[in-house]
């Protein structure tokens, strides 16, 4: 069974206020580009998930996703 780890992704329901950023300990979210969909991405690679972002989240828009570890 392959090995599975979560991370936080902001949705399109992001409305950029920045408390995510703000509260994040591993410093794993960023402003996004223009053509991202979001305002703010999350680096995967950096990402502990442990749900700080979500917690602050007044719009919900921190969501856990499951990736196969490499």
């Amino acid at each position: 069974m392959p090995v599975v780890k979560a991370v936080f992704a902001v949705t399109d329901a992001c409305a950029g206020c920045g408390a995510c950023i703000k509260t994040c300990p591993e410093k794993a979210i960023r402003p996004a580009p223009r053509d991202y969909g979001a305002p703010l991405l999350v680096l995967e690679d950096r990402c502990s998930g442990c749900a700080e972002c979500a917690e602050v989240c007044p719009v919900s828009a921190c969501v856990e996703v499951l990736l196969e570890a490499e």
